[in-house]
């Protein structure tokens, strides 16, 4: 699919470049302090109720080295799944370009970090989604993005719950019918 959108000069994408350095390093740390947030609360709510057989209280201290568990394996999936996501981010919804970029990258990190904020979780990979989209839009047309590519994520981010659940269930029920040895 061609994507109409304008292209600047280099000059001004090349500026932008310093520009967008610092972007990406506040979206990342909108996205660290989101997503290790959303994930350490659910894994010490449950290593909590596993210790102590009772049910964790909503402002219980979480221990440091859950955090950096946590932390490490959002860093593994990064390192070995991150680039498939980059790869989809990439020119596959609408022109990228630095200048492009850092205005993607601030959208999403200023939402993320609004709503961090408020403790309330967010989808960063939805906030990132969104502002590419947006600015895909501010080209002035919206065949600057491609919106067969925007459907398909957005029927994935859908099918993410039952398709989770039914895991979660089948090895569930394989737990608890699995055979019992002892007493």
């Amino acid at each position: 699919m061609l994507i109409q959108a304008t292209k600047y000069r280099n000059e001004v994408e090349y500026l932008y470049s310093f520009v967008q350095i610092i972007t990406a390093c506040t979206a990342s740390f909108a996205h660290g302090a989101n997503d290790v947030g959303n994930a350490v609360g659910v894994w010490a709510g449950m290593y909590g109720a596993w210790k102590t057989g009772e049910t964790v209280a909503s402002k219980a201290d979480v221990p440091l080295w859950q955090i950096a568990v946590i932390a490490l394996t959002i860093c593994f999936g990064f390192i070995t799944y991150g680039y498939n996501i980059m790869k989809v981010m990439g020119n596959k919804i609408t022109y990228h370009s630095p200048s492009r970029g850092s205005s993607m990258e601030m959208g999403a990190a200023i939402t993320i970090l609004i709503f961090s904020q408020y403790k309330l979780p967010v989808s960063t990979s939805m906030c990132i989604t969104g502002a590419t989209v947006g600015v895909g839009l501010c080209n002035g047309t919206y065949k600057a993005v491609n919106w067969q590519r925007v459907g398909l994520l957005f029927f994935s981010w859908v099918m993410t719950i039952p398709i989770a659940g039914l895991i979660g269930g089948c090895l569930m029920a394989l737990m608890v019918n699995a055979p019992h040895y002892g007493n």
